[in-house]
């Protein structure tokens, strides 16, 4: 009998065991169709049971092994052989075997940073210049993307797979969490290295739109950083509290900030719903109360809100009404980003069928929309039409109310497009202006302070809260301090790449004279995270009407001054003024490309245009000096956007000429010329280039 029970205690203790073991897994960026780095000794990682054996082979006559931690961890390189392929692979541990097929040997770079990079060849339609044609000639087996998609949770990454490029995979029309889209820059970049290397391009899109420099570095490498002031929080206690300590004391000042804000203004602040995938974001605004419920309410009394009247007509969307830059200065963050209330009445004679409520080319960026205080709608996404039914049981006869929650997470916001009612019989386009309106809640650092302003007082006060203001910071949003790098970058590392192309710099307008510093110590740590120093190209940010453009140019400029195996490729010439999404991509990944194929892989090309290297005064003329004049320089479209100022630094226009391949410049104004500057502008067109039709650099000599 004891024998027996010994027996069945082993069985016991044996199948217990076997419950814990854990399948062969590797992360989802190994998979059919991949692309790996050509002659060398790529990386791969993963989990298996505790030390376990592991076995790669390749096809291509290559094999490793290695034997997984106590923790079922492992990491192993496989050399790989020049470009070629298709090829086999196959991972293999005690109990598992996964195979992976039609895998390509080649160049495989990382395509990351905002909004820009994310910019797909069917973004929206009219989005990319030659949208049409570039998509139906987007036909490359040998360019293979990878998307490391916008998801904080970590959840859709588990279902990415490798692509190849085809017109319908280029012509999908996705929203950000799309498991299957790609960048239009990085595919403009990756089919300027095939057409010249004729080797397998590989790509890993790995980027999020509105994203901060901050969010992409790692909480290490900002406790470093000295010069930047991160709130509230000192140097020391950065680099030595824990990750979930320091998560804690954010969390402990962002309270004591809305306490203040709320002694201090009498302000109530509420965290933006959590980001995980567009579906729970979705549900997540559908709870959310900002104190507003009444506001949607049938009976709600709206008579002291606000008729609404175009008082701006911003660059771009003077053709649209119910923006929130018709109403409030678009240079006012405050007031352009954040929650805002519309209400109207709407005549209805027949109730005898349900209706559908339209939005034409959708809200940005989400929407709560109520009819006679029901919800009918509730979408995250600021491109997506909304088409919601509202059931005949709901419609009163005569009078009927329309109330919509908008809120605005970054740049533009509002309506897109016309606002329909329509049913089988009858269509009518509602008026924005017999919308009442009431701007409800500020957007700052990730969260949305409720105010009890009018919006009398709104406008009134709006410079001296600016100023006033507590703020609070960034948590639980991807502009969270480090977020993007612990949360997505992660899914990606060590991933063996030759190197990495960046567009990002627009989010970064506010602290413009910090981004030198932040975007520095990015690439640092992003080198430092995959042990290797890879080249990192850029690209310059594209003049624009924005406050504070010309300043994150300038700190890109600055940036190939002090950060090693870098390049930019400059967007003079091709800004839009009212656009921060210029349609010209096939030329910003066309310089990206150059700046590669130049210094990697030896076509000896000149890829930059002219920079700034010095100057001097020889009586009434300044010369200045350039770096990257290929062939020589000339002027396109005109000489403008030089100025020269004497020693009290006020600049004055001037005049430019070519002389020598440097440029002599003069103004009668300034006697004793000292400094020079160029394209200084937030806003502007260059028209500085050099032989090879590459743009100079915007620069001042001050700095």
């Amino acid at each position: 009998m004891i024998k027996k029970i010994k027996v069945l205690l082993i069985v016991i203790l044996i199948l217990s065991c076997d419950s814990k073991k854990q399948n062969l897994k590797l992360p989802s960026i190994f998979s059919d169709h991949m692309v790996l780095q050509q002659k060398t000794d790529v990386i791969f990682w993963g989990k298996s049971n505790p030390n376990d054996k592991i076995v790669i082979t390749g096809s291509w006559g290559d094999s490793n092994h290695v034997k997984s931690d106590n923790y079922g961890n492992w990491e192993l390189r496989l050399s790989t052989p020049s470009a070629g392929g298709p090829y086999e692979l196959e991972v293999s541990s005690s109990e598992n075997t996964i195979k992976y097929q039609d895998v390509l040997i080649g160049e495989v770079w990382l395509a990351s940073g905002q909004s820009n990079m994310v910019w797909k060849l069917n973004q929206c339609e009219g989005c990319i210049k030659d949208q049409k044609e570039e998509i139906e000639n987007a036909n490359y087996n040998q360019i293979r993307f990878f998307n490391n998609p916008m998801d904080l949770s970590g959840t859709v990454i588990k279902s990415q797979k490798w692509r190849a490029v085809t017109p319908e995979s280029a012509g999908e029309m996705e929203d950000a969490f799309s498991i299957e889209s790609f960048s239009a820059t990085g595919y403009f970049f990756a089919r300027e290295l095939y057409n010249e290397l004729s080797v397998p391009i590989g790509i890993i899109s790995s980027s999020w739109g509105g994203t901060r420099v901050e969010a992409w570095t790692s909480r290490n490498k900002l406790s470093q950083i000295t010069s930047v002031k991160l709130p509230s929080i000192s140097q020391k206690s950065l680099s030595i509290m824990d990750p979930d300590l320091l998560k804690k004391y954010y969390r402990d000042y962002n309270d004591s900030v809305a306490n203040l804000n709320d002694k201090l203004f009498g302000f109530k602040t509420f965290d933006l719903p959590k980001i995980s995938n567009e579906s729970s974001i979705e549900e997540n605004w559908d709870k959310l109360n900002l104190n507003d419920k009444e506001y949607s309410e049938f009976d709600y009394d709206d008579s002291s809100w606000t008729n609404w009247t175009n008082n701006y007509s911003p660059p771009g969307y003077s053709e649209l009404s119910g923006r929130f830059e018709n109403i409030y200065d678009p240079k006012d963050f405050l007031l352009t980003n954040g929650t805002l209330w519309l209400r109207t009445e709407i005549e209805i004679n027949d109730i005898s069928s349900d209706y559908k409520l339209i939005f034409e080319k959708g809200a940005d960026d989400t929407d709560q929309t109520y009819f006679n205080g029901k919800l009918i709608g509730n979408t995250f996404s600021w491109s997506k039409e909304r088409n919601y039914l509202i059931e005949k049981s709901l419609l009163k006869k005569g009078k009927n109310i329309l109330a919509v929650r908008l809120t605005d997470l970054d740049g533009p916001g509002g309506f897109n497009g016309k606002i329909l009612l329509k049913n089988d019989f009858y269509q009518n386009e509602i008026p924005v202006e017999s919308f009442k309106f009431k701007h409800h809640a500020f957007l700052l650092d990730g969260k949305l302070i409720v105010h009890n302003l009018t919006n009398g007082e709104l406008i009134e006060k709006s410079e001296y809260l600016k100023k006033n203001i507590i703020r609070a910071f960034a948590t639980e949003t991807h502009n969270e301090y480090s977020i993007l790098f612990d949360r997505i970058l992660s899914n990606i590392i060590p991933y063996t790449l030759k190197g990495t192309i960046w567009y990002q710099g627009e989010s970064n307008v506010i602290n413009y004279d910090e981004y030198q510093t932040l975007f520095s110590a990015m690439i640092e740590d992003w080198r430092e995270a995959w042990g290797y120093d890879f080249p990192f190209y850029y690209v310059q940010i594209a003049p624009f009407i924005e406050e504070g453009n010309l300043g994150i140019r300038e700190a890109q400029r600055k940036t190939l001054q002090t950060t090693k195996n870098t390049g930019m490729a400059v967007l003079m010439d091709i800004g839009e003024k009212d656009n921060i999404h210029p349609h010209n991509k096939q030329d910003v990944g066309k310089r990206l490309a150059l700046l590669a194929l130049d210094k990697d892989y030896d076509f000896n090309f000149i890829s930059s245009g002219p920079m700034y290297k010095n100057h001097y005064v020889d009586g009434k003329f300044i010369y200045v000096d350039f770096n990257s004049i290929g062939s020589g320089l000339k002027f396109i479209n005109g000489k403008n956007g030089f100025e020269i100022s004497g020693k009290d630094n006020k600049f004055y226009p001037a005049i430019a000429e070519i002389v020598d391949n440097k440029i002599r410049i003069y103004s009668n104004l300034v006697n004793t010329p000292v400094n020079v500057r160029y394209g200084w502008r937030n806003w502007t067109i260059g028209t500085l280039f050099n032989m090879e039709g590459l743009p100079a650099s915007s620069f001042n000599s001050i700095n």
